[in-house]
């Protein structure tokens, strides 16, 4: 009885505490009305982050609390960048029904949070850049949402056929950027994960439907970088460097030395 006692206390001692650590089921729900000009994918798409969002809120409070259980110091933004990076999504719903004249879409997701994985995402938020690109994608797609609804007052408001065209090709647009941004943020998750090829993809998503997306250019060169193609590195901060962005200049001077 005594061996079987101190087996167990082994166990509890040697295998890390995140082994027994509770994976954490969150059902959440979005829902954004289409309007004239929207692109059905989209409009999911925006249903889908509204129910992301608010999975994130109850991830967050739930990586808040096992953190400080391990004792490590993290900001308001370190801890959601943790719960995003542990969090994995399925879609449980999803429908679309009409609404005066427009669509309704709903979606209704459940996250897994599964903390197995906390400690070696602690150390990788605690680097600026990791940081910065998460705000910049909050940031993003919170000027789009202002955007889109600001756009569909205008179409409301349109006087004629010719005002109403105009504002349909803004909103096609916006459509266009939301979709960039979702890329951009898929691939910031396979960076965050070490997914160079995955991230690659996606960054790549992201310039083909915005050309002139210069964060996407740089995040890919760093990709490019990881996999060892300095070439395929330097071309892309050179386009980052073109763009206006100082950071992507000091990396093409960087890499173009150490050749």
């Amino acid at each position: 009885m005594r061996h079987i006692f101190l087996v167990i206390i082994a166990l509890f001692l040697f295998f890390p505490f995140n082994s027994f650590a509770e994976v954490k089921e969150i059902i959440s729900e979005g829902t954004y009305n289409m309007g004239d000009g929207e692109t059905p994918t989209v409009a999911g798409d925006r249903a889908l982050l509204q129910a992301k969002r608010t999975a994130l809120e109850q991830a967050g409070t739930y990586v808040e609390s096992y953190t400080k259980v391990k004792n490590y110091q993290l900001t308001e933004d370190e801890i959601k960048i943790l719960a995003s990076g542990i969090m994995e999504v399925t879609i449980l719903d999803k429908k679309r029904t009409i609404v005066g004249d427009g669509l309704n879409f709903y979606v209704k997701i459940k996250a897994k949070v599964n903390p197995d994985n906390l400690e070696e995402m602690v150390k990788k938020v605690k680097d600026k850049s990791v940081v910065d690109d998460y705000k910049k994608i909050q940031a993003d797609y919170d000027k789009s949402q202002r955007e889109i609804e600001e756009l569909k007052k205008q179409l409301a408001q349109a006087k004629n056929e010719g005002e109403k065209k105009q504002v349909e090709a803004k909103i096609t647009n916006e459509d266009k950027r939301f979709q960039a941004i979702d890329w951009f943020e898929k691939g910031y998750q396979h960076t965050l994960k070490k997914e160079h090829d995955s991230a690659i993809e996606a960054y790549t998503n992201a310039i083909a439907i915005d050309p002139n997306y210069a964060y996407a250019y740089n995040n890919r060169g760093n990709a490019y970088g990881n996999k060892g193609q300095n070439d395929r590195a330097i071309s892309d901060f050179q386009k980052n460097c073109d763009m206006g962005d100082k950071d992507g200049c000091e990396m093409v001077g960087k890499l173009t030395n150490s050749r």
